[in-house]
C-alpha cells in the first residue's frame, strides 16, 4: 500500500438495525488497519445483553487493556439501554464514555468505535446513539443487511444521520443468514449507492466459520481484505494532501 498521510483519529460503527453485523465490521476495520501499521484501540461505549462484543474486539486487537474502559456501560438484559438501564438501576449517561474514550484517544493512532442497536435506539430518556456519535465528534460507517428490505431501512438511517449533521464515510452491506442470493441481493448494493450518493465499500457474505467467542485474527483479517473495496477504503479512511 502507498504511503498515506492523516489518518482519522477515530470511526464509529453504527446500523441499521441490531444483529446487523457492527462488530465483525469493526473488527474487520480494525486488524486491517493494525496491518497498516497503525496502532488501533477499540471501544463499545455501551453493551446491551452482556460484552460479548466488546470481547470480541479486544481478543481480535490483542489489546491488554482493561474490558471496563473498552466496554464502560454494561447492561444485562438485550434490550434498549433506556430500557435496560431502567430495569437495572444504572445512569446511563456520557461522562464515563467521554472518559474512557479520552484515555483510549491518547494511547492509540485511532479508534474503532461500535455502537448499540441501530442508529436511533435511546440510551437514555433524552439521547440517542446519534447523540453519542456526535459528543464524541466520529465519522460513521453504517451497516445494513444484503437482503430484501434493505433499500429502506438504510435510506432512512442515512436520512436520520444527515439530519443529525453526522459525516458518513460509506456504506457496508451484511449477509447474516446462509441463504442463495437472488436479484435484490445483487441490485441493492447499486441502488443504495445511487440514491444515497454514499459509496458501499463492501459486500460481506454469509460466513459461517466466524465465532465471536473465539475469533480468528487471520479468518476475520482474510474475510475483509477480500470482501471490502480496498481502494475505496483507503480513500475515505486517509487523505494524500
Amino acid at each position: 500500500m502507498d504511503k498515506l498521510n492523516n489518518p482519522l483519529n477515530g470511526i464509529f460503527i453504527t446500523g441499521t438495525g441490531t444483529e446487523i453485523g457492527k462488530t465483525i465490521v469493526a473488527g474487520g476495520i480494525a486488524t486491517y488497519l493494525k496491518e497498516c501499521g497503525l496502532d488501533v484501540g477499540v471501544m463499545k461505549p455501551i453493551s446491551s445483553g452482556g460484552t460479548e462484543d466488546a470481547d470480541f474486539l479486544k481478543q481480535i486487537t490483542n489489546l491488554d487493556e482493561p474490558l471496563s474502559l473498552i466496554n464502560p456501560i454494561v447492561l444485562k438484559n438485550p434490550l434498549a439501554p433506556s430500557v435496560a438501564s431502567d430495569l437495572e438501576g444504572i445512569d446511563v449517561n456520557f461522562s464515563s464514555i467521554e472518559q474512557a474514550y479520552k484515555i483510549l484517544e491518547k494511547r492509540h493512532d485511532i479508534l474503532v468505535v461500535e455502537g448499540v442497536g441501530g442508529i436511533a435506539v435511546p440510551l437514555n430518556k433524552k439521547q440517542l446513539v446519534t447523540h453519542l456519535i456526535q459528543e464524541l465528534n466520529l465519522p460513521i460507517i453504517i451497516v445494513g443487511s444484503l437482503g430484501l428490505g434493505t433499500i429502506n431501512h438504510t435510506l432512512l438511517t442515512v436520512t436520520f444521520a444527515k439530519q443529525s449533521n453526522l459525516q458518513i464515510l460509506g456504506i457496508i452491506l451484511n449477509s447474516n443468514d446462509n441463504y442463495t442470493h437472488g436479484l435484490a441481493e445483487q441490485t441493492n448494493p447499486n441502488e443504495i449507492e445511487r440514491l444515497t450518493n454514499i459509496p458501499v465499500i463492501g459486500i460481506l457474505p454469509y460466513q459461517e466459520e466466524i465465532d465471536i467467542l473465539n475469533p480468528d485474527v487471520k479468518l476475520i483479517s482474510d474475510f475483509f481484505k477480500q470482501n471490502i473495496d480496498i481502494q475505496k477504503f483507503n480513500e475515505i479512511i486517509w487523505s494524500k494532501d
